[in-house]
């Protein structure tokens, strides 16, 4: 008897605390799954602020005196030498195709929206085509994106019209028609052209038949597998996430490599602070400047220029992708890498960005140890890079709309480091006109910040249930897992594997609790203790294991937080 009370006085209040440790874990994620309720109170101001002189680029890429840009910006009309352009004319990048899911294994269609116009995504046969249409059902304007796959058809949920992809979007059963009764000849989806190529699902928005074909990787990667994206001399790494700022200022981010030391410093995939430094940045004028295509360049650190390394190559290509090639190591190295990245936009104050890098020339190690990664933990530590960036552009978006100025007014764009961002906003203020919104270096539309209405004026830190970037109006959950096959799949799977381990915890301390209080089964003598051998150490094994499963499935749904990275480190 001394036994069993002494090892159960031992034994509970430990496995109480495991099981409290866990849960705790778990509540915790559980409110960062959940966004709140808010409501917003409108704010309405206007600020004028002086500024003191400062060196700018002038429009040959010399420096010139900013006050003297700020008195030819101060306008949102065109300016006079625009650029033809008509964003309906183009094509958009939506997803990749491995996104859109095969009717056996899922019932799941795909929303996806352009410029605002929602679009709806489907497949009506496994690893068939993907149909796209517009995200509006003809009965009574209920969103299809809400509906389901039946049959292979496309379903609205509300009354159970059912579409078919494969005959152009036509309605072939209504369940409340009389039995004779024709189908409305009305009664057909708007399908919009659709194609996949290189693993990516294409659309184009222009009411007459496309003129060219979507645009191709090239740079030696023709032989790219044309459903997948793989191939098979490159490492081919594909990442989606959906971000809650305007597309333009997503493309002047990832078209800007001298942020990357700084905001992503000691970010695996990022860069280091001390490699901060000046560069070289051409802006190609032999490709006809500026034109409604876009603009090629190139660029290279001031570190590289003295060992005459090459340079980085860029196109930003319309309607928003961003190409980059080149020798990173230099010419004595064999890694090669390129970048594909799509910058498209959702809606006002929301865009996508469809992130493809390859590489080749890595040494047998290395490529080695990145295709054994999990797929997931590459997927999230690219959420973390931006939102790295999320939490300061979004302050760039509010400022803007405080103030109502431009870029041009405002930025200070040095030659070393700020030309593409320039060109960029420049290639916006030419073609801005036919675009739904835009905000250019001189120009803007006068919808472009509309989404901030509601978005009262102070800095997130003041604020920071408003932030945007922030985890309270959505997660990293609803930016990239809900959509990504692949990290969709990881977090269940280690949800399940932690509610296993959990029950196993739970089973373990019941069974040795029992047998300690059970003078039938102490009676039993040898026969108990090899069992409770095994049963006591699986307590804290499996407790500790599910803890730590519970951290682990928190980061699919904390985003990154500055904040508290801030806290923890000294500003001496």
């Amino acid at each position: 008897m001394t036994i069993k009370k002494g090892a159960s006085s031992l034994l509970l209040p430990l496995l109480i605390g495991f099981i409290v440790g866990i849960d705790r874990c778990d509540s915790w994620t559980a409110r960062a799954v959940i966004p709140r309720s808010l409501t917003s109170t409108s704010f309405s101001s206007t600020t004028t602020r002086s500024f003191p002189r400062e060196p700018v680029l002038s429009s040959a890429g010399s420096l010139q005196n900013k006050s003297r840009l700020r008195e030819t910006s101060a306008t949102t009309d065109a300016p006079s030498d625009t650029i033809q352009y008509n964003w309906k004319n183009q094509w958009y990048a939506l997803t990749y195709a491995s996104y859109v899911p095969n009717p056996s294994r899922s019932a799941e269609v795909t929303p996806a929206s352009v410029f605002g116009e929602p679009l709806v995504l489907w497949r009506s046969e496994n690893d068939g085509t993907v149909h796209c249409a517009d995200d509006v059902c003809p009965h009574r304007a209920a969103a299809l994106s809400e509906g389901r796959l039946r049959d292979g058809k496309l379903e609205c949920y509300y009354h159970g019209w059912q579409f078919d992809g494969k005959k152009d979007g036509e309605c072939n059963f209504i369940p409340q028609l009389e039995k004779d009764a024709r189908i409305p000849k009305r009664a057909c989806l708007k399908m919009r052209e659709c194609r996949t190529v290189e693993g990516i699902v294409w659309a184009w928005m222009g009411d007459e038949a496309p003129t060219f074909d979507p645009p191709t990787q090239g740079d030696g990667m023709e032989d790219i597998d044309p459903i997948t994206g793989k191939h098979e001399d490159y490492i081919v790494n594909d990442f989606q996430i959906d971000l809650p700022y305007d597309h333009s200022y997503l493309v002047e981010n990832l078209i800007d490599p001298a942020h990357i030391p700084i905001s992503h410093d000691a970010t695996p995939g990022g860069g280091k602070r001390e490699n901060a430094q000046a560069y070289e940045m051409i802006l190609d004028a032999s490709s006809g400047s500026m034109g409604s295509n876009g603009f090629t360049g190139r660029y290279r650190t001031a570190a590289q220029r003295e060992k005459d390394d090459p340079f980085i190559e860029v196109q930003y290509e319309a309607p928003g992708i961003i190409r980059q090639k080149g020798m990173p190591r230099g010419k004595d190295s064999p890694l090669r890498f390129g970048a594909a990245l799509h910058c498209m936009p959702l809606t006002l104050g929301r865009s996508r960005l469809l992130f493809r890098a390859y590489f080749t020339g890595l040494p047998p190690l290395l490529k080695f140890l990145v295709t054994i990664k999990p797929k997931f933990l590459a997927n999230l530590n690219s959420c973390k890079i931006l939102e790295q960036d999320a939490g300061l552009i979004t302050t760039q978006e509010d400022h803007f709309k405080r103030t109502g100025r431009t870029p041009g007014d405002d930025y200070i764009l040095l030659s070393s480091s700020d030309v593409f961002v320039k060109a960029y906003r420049q290639w916006l203020d030419g073609v801005g006109h036919g675009m739904p919104w835009f905000q250019g270096l001189a120009a803007r539309s006068e919808n472009v910040d509309g989404h901030l209405a509601d978005i009262p004026p102070s800095p997130p830190n003041l604020d920071p249930i408003h932030h945007r970037a922030g985890n309270y109006l959505e997660t990293r959950y609803h930016r990239h897992v809900m959509h990504c096959p692949a990290t969709r799949n990881a977090l269940r799977r280690i949800q399940a594997l932690k509610r296993g381990m959990k029950a196993l915890a739970i089973a373990s301390i019941t069974l040795s609790c029992g047998m300690l209080t059970s003078d039938r089964l102490l009676s039993r003598g040898l026969l108990v203790r090899k069992m409770l051998r095994v049963l006591v150490p699986l307590i804290p094994i499996s407790s500790l294991a599910a803890a730590m499963l519970s951290r682990l499935e928190s980061r699919f749904f904390v985003s990154f937080k500055r904040k508290e990275q801030m806290s923890t480190e000294r500003g001496l």
